[in-house]
């Protein structure tokens, strides 16, 4: 650092004479270079304030910027908010939120300004930044009123428009008021034209295009209950509607004024009724008569015009199956028609045994002649309930395959059916026999005029329909006659089953038929209130209504094989021919019919399986149809229907006891081979008569008795007074049963068992009773086979029959009136009593007592052990 010279009073002292010292002083020494630095300091003061000025401009551009983004988002909310924004509203709204919009714009200056804390100088930058942002929005806010309120004025004079065309519409009835309302509607148009811009020649489009919807409309409101009257007005109005709108309505009134024209073309029609047959050609009677000179009814007359047989043939059919019958064949269409007739009608039973007799020349037997013929008293035609069709003066089954399909597939329209599928030809009012598919009486009973039958014929619709020009109108009336006969058919089933329902509900009170109101009576139909006077009269006997077990087994067959179809009987129908609890059964299945049809199908073919899974067997051991007529097929069907009834039966109960799962094949199996078990049938004791009992029953029992063989599920329909004894034969029983129970056995008496040991424990296990003691002692199988047994068996044959034919005097002496004759009888049998035991006493000392009494005594204890079983069962 330079320093300063101080002042010397010496002279060579002074920096100029000395040699160490420079004399002449230098900027630097002076501190120049202090003075630069202080002079670049000053320099840099100043340049820091121009960079504190450019920082603080920055930081508020900064500031103003968020603001004015904020601004922006929250006026863009304003107005273009999906739920709020003003410029989303239209019409009447957007004008109702306009002074809330400009609210908002003005106060968001000042909302944004304080949120973002602006100093007074940010504040004039944010106000300049906005002023043009505000001003926008303003006028993006006042051109959207404009606009929503022109186009609430349009939407206005468009609903104005509308109004007016809707009152056009309601006063239809009234011209003036028509063309009132129109004009009116015109007047809107022009001020539309106006506020829109149109030119002349859209405006007058616009008046054109009202006027013609206007007549449109009214058109479509008049077709809506009088389509012929809409047709009417659109063709007085055609100058006023546009072509355009002439074509659609021609289009879419095609339809309603053909089913309008049709409905009442179909009314006319069925008001008509059915009319005389006008049949051209009907086949010439055989005995002569005209048409006119038959019967007293016009039915029977066209009948006898086309029977080949005398009038009785005729005159003597039931009423309603006349009318039926007539009634089909006149509906038939002429080339089927022409060739129908009646081979055979009524038969007296004279006439009935002179052809049955006949059929057993004929056929060799009185079995192979009821296959034809019917014995006298046996025939539907004896009741006046059959007819046997011909085709061309010959048996229906010689007739083309159409006219034989046609008659067999309209019948059921008209109440009547063909019972038997080997006579094509023979056909009885439904309820007969049964149905088609199941002969034995699934069908009701019921014999009534069907609604078909009073409805006009065939040549009575085609002779109407052919006077109708327009080809449309024609097919339509066709198809609505048809459709209107079956729907008038299926109300008067319901009517009738409604009906049923409240005379069982009556019967069911206790009250007879005649006590239930005559109008429920008639319309319930004879059939229906024949079945309830059979059914009080089973319950007047006190006892309950016992199924007829074929009938109960072709309904469960229907049942599983068309549950859907089965659902709609009435099984009202079948109360005097089914139990409660069957009916209770069958109800159940309709119920699940029509809840679940997917699971009623599968329920039906496990049953239907079931069932011919039992028919093969059934057929082995000789039960079955086959090859059997007349009453003994009759049996013979009663039988496998007993059988199949008992196996159903065993199947629910099944399902019941395993959470509703149905049997396996091997299951089922098991419950067909136990029903089919072999059993005798033993009576039990005779009826006493007052004070004399028939103390020989139990004896005649025992030395011959009346026995009969069977199978277990015959077992169900004995008597109380009968014991049941199962017959097998130890190769009968299933091997590895048979293993089990000898196994079982062996443990119990400490030896082996014998066959006829291990048969009597399976016959205990099968009957469901408590096993019958076996002795430790092993009893020889074959004492049957030893000779004094052999000896005794003869012998005890002619006593048995002696004290079954004492049993019998006895029993005639107690239903004898006189003491005497009493006293009579009783002494004879006392000489023949006397005659028997000395017989019993003499054999009994020649035969070996140990083999014989041995055998005797199982047997009786065998049978003490049935009959304590049966008690149970009784119990």
């Amino acid at each position: 650092m330079p320093t300063v010279p101080v002042y010397q009073s010496d002279v060579s002292l002074r920096p100029i004479y000395r040699q160490d010292l420079e004399a002449n002083a230098t900027p630097e020494a002076f501190g120049a270079s202090v003075g630069r630095g202080m002079q670049s300091a000053a320099a840099g003061l100043d340049k820091f304030a121009d960079v504190a000025a450019q920082v603080k401009s920055l930081e508020d551009e900064a500031a103003v910027r968020r603001a004015r983004n904020q601004y922006i988002a929250e006026a863009d909310t304003l107005k273009y908010d999906p739920e709020g924004g003003f410029l989303q509203k239209e019409g009447r709204s957007a004008i109702d939120a306009f002074p809330e919009y400009q609210r908002n714009v003005g106060s968001l200056r000042n909302k944004v300004s304080t949120a973002a804390r602006l100093t007074p100088g940010q504040q004039n930058m944010f106000a300049k930044a906005i002023d043009p942002l505000e001003q926008d929005s303003r006028r993006q806010g006042l051109m959207h009123k404009g606009q929503a309120l022109k186009s609430y004025i349009v939407g206005d004079l468009k609903s104005s428009i509308q109004t007016f065309g809707d009152q056009a519409m309601k006063n239809a009835g009234s011209p003036a008021m028509v063309q009132k309302y129109i004009a009116a509607g015109q007047l809107e148009l022009r001020r539309q034209a106006e506020l829109e811009g149109w030119g002349g020649d859209t405006l007058k489009l616009q008046e054109a295009g009202f006027v013609s919807g206007v007549h449109k409309n009214i058109t479509l409101k008049i077709a809506a209950t009088d389509p012929i009257a809409a047709e009417t007005y659109m063709k007085a109005n055609a100058d006023q509607m546009s072509g355009a709108d002439q074509y659609e309505l021609s289009n879419s009134l095609k339809t309603e004024l053909v089913q309008e024209k049709s409905k009442r073309e179909a009314e006319a029609i069925l008001s008509g009724g059915r009319q005389p047959s006008t049949s051209a050609e009907p086949a010439q009677p055989a005995s002569g008569r005209s048409l006119g000179q038959a019967g007293p009814t016009r039915a029977r007359a066209f009948l006898q015009s086309v029977s080949n047989k005398g009038p009785a043939s005729v005159d003597n059919l039931d009423d309603s199956f006349a009318t039926n019958l007539a009634a089909m064949m006149q509906d038939a269409p002429p080339e089927i028609r022409k060739g129908l007739g009646i081979y055979s009608g009524y038969r007296s039973p004279q006439r009935q045994a002179e052809l049955f007799g006949a059929a057993v020349k004929k056929y060799g037997s009185v079995a192979a002649a009821r296959r034809w013929v019917a014995p006298p008293g046996h025939s539907q035609h004896n009741a006046g309930h059959a007819v046997d069709l011909s085709y061309g003066g010959q048996s229906l089954s010689h007739a083309p395959q159409e006219v034989i399909d046609w008659v067999h597939e309209n019948a059921g329209k008209y109440g009547l059916y063909f019972p038997m599928k080997h006579e094509p030809w023979h056909i009885e009012p439904m309820g007969t026999r049964g149905t088609r598919a199941f002969s034995s009486t699934v069908a009701p009973r019921n014999n009534t005029i069907a609604p078909r039958s009073v409805a006009p014929s065939f040549d009575d619709i085609e002779n109407r329909l052919a006077g109708i020009a327009d080809p449309d109108v024609r097919d339509a009336t066709r198809k609505r006659l048809y459709a209107v006969m079956e729907a008038q058919s299926k109300a008067q089933e319901q009517s009738e089953k409604a009906a049923k329902a409240e005379l069982w509900k009556y019967i069911d009170q206790g009250q007879t038929p005649d006590q239930v109101p005559m109008e429920v009576r008639q319309a319930a139909g004879m059939a229906a209130v024949s079945a309830a006077w059979s059914y009080q009269e089973t319950a007047a006997k006190g006892r309950a209504v016992d199924s007829d077990q074929t009938l109960l087994y072709d309904m469960r067959r229907y049942a599983a094989t068309n549950p859907t179809e089965f659902a709609g009987y009435d099984l009202n129908d079948y109360r005097d021919r089914l139990s409660k609890e069957d009916i209770k059964e069958l109800t159940g299945l309709q119920t699940n019919a029509l809840s679940d049809q997917r699971k009623a199908k599968e329920d039906g073919l496990n049953i239907t399986s079931a069932f011919s899974q039992a028919d093969s067997q059934l057929a082995a051991v000789g039960i079955t149809t086959t090859g059997k007529e007349g009453s003994e097929r009759e049996a013979a069907a009663k039988r496998v229907a007993e059988f199949q009834n008992q196996l159903a039966s065993q199947l629910e109960e099944f399902k019941r006891q395993n959470q509703n799962r149905p049997p396996n094949q091997l299951e089922i199996q098991s419950m067909i081979n136990k029903l089919l078990l072999p059993v005798v049938i033993k009576d039990g004791p005779a009826p006493s008569y007052g004070s004399i009992p028939n103390p020989f029953s139990s004896a005649v029992n025992l030395f011959g008795g009346s026995t009969s063989n069977g199978f277990l599920f015959d077992a169900a329909k004995r008597g109380d007074d009968t014991t049941v004894d199962v017959v097998v034969k130890y190769t009968d029983i299933p091997i590895d049963l048979r293993r089990g129970i000898a196994a079982d056995l062996e443990n119990e008496l400490g030896r082996k068992p014998s066959e006829n040991e291990v048969v009597q424990r399976y016959e205990d296990f099968t009957l469901g009773r408590d096993p019958t003691p076996i002795p430790s002692t092993q009893v020889p199988d074959d004492t049957e086979g030893l000779w004094p047994n052999r000896a005794l068996q003869p012998l005890s044959y002619i006593p048995g029959k002696a004290l079954k034919w004492v049993g019998q005097m006895i029993d005639e002496a107690g239903s004898q009136e006189t003491s005497d004759k009493a006293a009579a009888a009783l002494d004879t049998a006392g000489s023949t009593l006397n005659s028997t035991i000395d017989t019993l006493g003499n054999a009994a000392s020649a035969v070996d007592k140990g083999h014989y009494l041995s055998d005797l005594s199982g047997f009786f204890s065998k049978s003490q052990a049935h009959e304590e079983a049966d008690k149970k069962k009784k119990r």
